[in-house]
């Protein structure tokens, strides 16, 4: 580390706050950055960890003592190229991220942490500012389509990366704009929107591509069109019809819709009491089928009478099953095992009880 008695001579410092009169006139963001000197100072705290937990902290695994020396040494380009190596948006967590890295810093043992999350923002900013920060277009194209649905900070890293991989990527974004919670959850004071805008215009120019104003996965529209639907096999990726549906129509969900089944036979078709047909070409499920000297009886759930299956004249094919008196429905008592099943221990006679079951 550049500075080793950094953590026992400077103490922590915070970002200031604008006055409460100028907050209230705008809806900006209003933590005021440290200079270039006490951010350097603030870099010094670093300790020389034998194990840097901050590491193990931080859900992105920034390597954050590597870059609080660059800064320190004042190479921020360095510093900026490390910070993106493991975070593609360094401008957000530096922002909103609760870091959990400062709670993990080995200073925080015995005194104030590293202020991390100060310095994590101002590399990015700066990176910014000087020019640092340029789309990265891979030299080859693989020619292979990927879809990505929803364009929060997860679905924006992985359409990113695998731009940059190569791919073809398209991602699609049920609201307005891309960004997802970023845009739609957090407020301008916390994250202005214009840091959202440039990334998205920087994954542009990599080749990504966006497609707002479409619900995957949502139902039906009032006119009849599906939600739009993005497919990456075989048919590549169908672009939408005018009125921002798709002209890929979701297929229907197994609800008796598509068969002129009313709603509430086909869910009662589908009920655990009912069990389902197996696909074509698929293995019945065990417990759907007779077992070994049953006489070829598949397993039929209790009926709420208590008898264990019924014949199509409702008569019970098991009349003998035995219930506690006054107790009309209850459950067998004890089930009958299946021939070639050894009873449970439970249901047969200890020695000695003169034969009576437990």
């Amino acid at each position: 580390m550049g500075k080793i008695t950094g953590f026992m001579e400077i103490d922590r410092q915070e970002r200031n706050y604008l006055p409460a009169s100028d907050r209230i006139r705008n809806f900006r963001e209003f933590t005021l950055p440290l200079s270039e000197e006490a951010l350097r100072g603030q870099a010094a705290r670093c300790m020389d960890c034998g194990i840097p937990y901050c590491h193990s902290g931080c859900p992105v695994h920034n390597q954050i003592p590597d870059w609080n020396d660059l800064v320190y040494r004042e190479d921020w380009r360095t510093a900026a190229r490390d910070l993106h190596s493991t975070n593609n948006f360094p401008e957000f967590t530096g922002r909103i991220c609760p870091a959990p890295c400062e709670a993990a810093c080995t200073l925080n043992i015995e005194d104030n942490p590293v202020t991390i999350k100060t310095i994590e923002c101002a590399i990015a900013d700066k990176a910014w500012d000087e020019g640092w920060v340029a789309p990265e277009i891979p030299q080859t194209r693989l020619g292979k389509r990927v879809a990505v649905i929803g364009s929060g900070p997860a679905g924006l890293a992985c359409a990113q990366q695998l731009a940059r991989a190569g791919y073809e990527v398209h991602v699609f974004e049920k609201n307005a704009a891309p960004g997802g919670l970023l845009r739609y959850g957090i407020p301008d004071f916390k994250l202005e929107k214009h840091h959202i805008d440039r990334r998205i215009e920087q994954m542009r120019a990599e080749g990504v591509t966006f497609h707002c104003n479409h619900h995957i996965g949502g139902v039906p529209a009032p006119n009849g069109d599906a939600a739009s639907l993005a497919s990456a096999v075989h048919g590549g990726i169908e672009e939408t019809s005018a009125g921002g549906n798709a002209s890929s129509h979701i297929s229907p969900s197994d609800d008796g819709a598509s068969s002129g089944t009313p709603p509430h036979e086909a869910a009662a078709q589908n009920s655990p009491t009912h069990p389902p047909t197996p696909a074509e070409g698929m293995p019945p499920h065990p417990l759907h089928t007779a077992p070994s000297g049953s006489g070829g009886a598949p397993f039929t759930p209790a009926t709420p009478e208590g008898n264990l299956s019924t014949d199509e004249g409702g008569a019970s094919s098991s009349p003998d099953v035995a219930t506690s008196p006054g107790q009309k429905g209850a459950p067998p008592h004890p089930p009958t095992p299946a021939g070639g099943v050894p009873p449970h221990p439970l249901h047969t006679a200890p020695s000695g009880s003169g034969g009576a079951p437990f």
